[in-house]
């Protein structure tokens, strides 16, 4: 009830986490991550109530809000700047049926940013219902949408979606980051994981890099993209421009 509550009041915010080239040390776009702000101005993280969106059918309406205040915040940036890209997360339900992708044409035709600098993603869990999971990936990417799997190696039928789905990105979970440099076994796993995705062609973006050593780690081994706090923490919309 209290969620339901906050959709109502559109007590929602986005912060902008920057997604770094490892080559060149740019920032070329961010991962959009939905808050609560809470009216006495405190921010509630997503990992609270976002599996409760989910359960309780409240998740379309939190990822319009998303998607109006990521055109609202970047639009004249990605307008200006034909090479940054913004990717946003989207859940199971968004990705059955074509609601999401009419949604998402009017927004961005509305405020006049072109579709490829809107990135999909979604977790292994969004891609269970691998038809319909197509479908969507299918018909975004013909608008010219770039697609990754987010949290990639944290579920169950990984290759399963790589080898079945028509991606474009991969991004390396940061549970399999925070081992490199370590006697982890998962570390040996994140070499592996790399590697498949170069041999897929896919674009690989490494989640959660705290450290040099990991970045340069990344680099050595072919990685495109990081993001994490050894460059920044997710930011308002705002400081994000400024970063």
């Amino acid at each position: 009830a209290e969620l339901a509550i906050a959709v109502r009041r559109r007590e929602f915010v986005v912060h902008y986490q920057p997604i770094v080239e490892l080559a060149s040390g740019a920032c070329i776009g961010a991962e959009a991550l939905v808050r609560r702000r809470h009216p006495d101005g405190s921010l509630e993280s997503p990992d609270r109530f976002i599996p409760l969106a989910e359960e309780s059918g409240q998740i379309s309406a939190i990822t319009d809000m998303v998607v109006e205040l990521v055109a609202r915040d970047l639009g004249e940036a990605l307008r200006a700047d034909p090479d940054l890209h913004v990717a946003v997360n989207f859940a199971a339900d968004d990705m059955k049926g074509g609601r999401l992708l009419q949604m998402l044409d009017r927004t961005l035709a509305r405020e006049g940013i072109p579709a490829r600098q809107v990135w999909l993603e979604a977790t292994e869990r969004g891609f269970m219902d691998l038809d319909s999971a197509s479908a969507t990936i299918s018909a975004a990417r013909r608008r010219g949408h770039a697609v990754a799997i987010d949290d990639f190696g944290t579920g169950y039928s990984s290759l399963q979606y790589l080898q079945t789905l028509p991606l474009d990105a991969l991004k390396i979970d940061k549970a399999f980051i925070e081992t490199i440099g370590t006697a982890s076994a998962k570390s040996a796993v994140t070499l592996h994981i790399i590697e498949m995705a170069k041999s897929l062609g896919l674009w690989t973006v490494a989640e959660g890099v705290e450290t040099q050593a990991q970045a340069d780690f990344l680099l050595r081994h072919g990685v495109d993209c990081a993001q994490g706090w050894l460059f920044s923490k997710p930011l308002p919309a705002g400081q994000f421009l400024a970063y």
